[in-house]
């Protein structure tokens, strides 16, 4: 039997409890129900928590161990093992405790970096002795350090280099000349002196190439000319007569040159040492803003001085070839 007050609140409660379908209970005020319809509110999400968070593990998958031990009139097979192996005797030691299930080992955050492994501090001396520079297998030639000597050499030749703006331009022509030395030096000698007089030729310049220590002397009209001379060299070389602007630049192996070009010689001439000439030829035609066709190249054996008069190049040396622009031009484009 129903009031119509309670059919008419009834009727206002009922839209709210079927919208929430989560009250099973309630009363004509209908208190009950919502305060259960709060109370599942809340503890829902807790649920979810609690069954998803890694750290409480009710999702966690089982070991293989305690699944086989699920059903209890069952032994596993690891119960019956350590039932029927005997105790050892106490002389042996205290008996080895059984495994550490996965399911115990402590939780570990992943997102904390991990300490890093320390390196083995006796590893890199186990690989081998260390290598000395020369007393490697390519048997380096031993010989005294001379590093300062020639970081001082190089210097004092840089003081004497011309601006590199004033070379360019400064010579009509350019020749190149390979030195080549057949007699000995007399003992107790230094550098090989070479005195070169550029007087009669004002519009030339000269790089000198050479494989062995040589000290240049230069001659020039006017004497203060910038840029007149240049030198290629495997070996060390020095200036008679150092003065500023004197040379119009250098590469020498001993001053730290990568490479240098080799002295052009019939009697070795290969690929090899065409392409390490021609690359010195275009660098050194660059350098004095000239075509490899005003270039030209001269080889002399043991020469002491060397004068150039307009075409003419004069010697006490014995000349033992000669190339022109336009052959050294088309050579170099083989």
């Amino acid at each position: 039997m129903h009031f119509p007050y309670d059919r008419v609140h009834n009727d206002r409660i009922a839209p709210w409890v079927r919208a929430a379908g989560r009250v099973s209970v309630r009363d004509g005020s209908g208190r009950w129900g919502l305060g259960l319809a709060a109370l599942a509110a809340v503890a829902i999400p807790f649920a979810v928590i609690a069954v998803l968070d890694p750290r409480i593990g009710l999702l966690r998958a089982r070991p293989a161990s305690e699944a086989g031990n699920s059903s209890p009139g069952q032994a596993s097979p690891a119960q019956t093992s350590s039932a029927q192996a005997p105790a050892p005797p106490l002389s042996q030691g205290p008996m080895p405790g059984p495994p550490a299930s996965p399911s115990r080992q402590p939780w570990i955050d992943e997102a904390r970096p991990q300490a890093a492994e320390r390196p083995c501090p006796v590893c890199a001396a186990e690989a081998g002795p260390v290598a000395i520079r020369g007393t490697l297998a390519d048997q380096e030639i031993q010989v005294p350090d001379v590093t300062a000597e020639r970081t001082a050499q190089r210097e004092r030749l840089i003081g004497w280099t011309a601006h590199p703006d004033r070379v360019p331009g400064s010579a009509a022509s350019l020749d190149l000349i390979g030195l080549v030395y057949t007699a000995p030096r007399e003992a107790g000698a230094g550098y090989r002196p070479l005195a070169i007089d550029l007087s009669g030729a004002p519009g030339r310049a000269v790089v000198v190439l050479t494989e062995q220590p040589v000290s240049l002397g230069l001659a020039t009209v006017p004497a203060d000319r910038a840029g007149a001379l240049g030198v290629e060299s495997s070996a060390a070389f020095a200036l008679a007569e150092g003065r500023p602007g004197l040379l119009a630049g250098f590469r020498a192996l001993p001053y730290g040159a990568a490479e240098v070009a080799p002295v052009l010689d019939p009697l070795r001439f290969g690929p090899g040492t065409r392409r390490g000439f021609c690359e010195a030829l275009r660098l050194w035609a660059v350098q004095f803003g000239l075509p490899a066709w005003r270039t030209r190249y001269t080889l002399i054996e043991n020469p002491t001085r060397i004068a150039l008069a307009g075409e003419a190049l004069r010697t006490d040396g014995t000349t033992r070839g000669r190339v022109s622009g336009p052959r050294l031009a088309r050579l170099c484009r083989a």
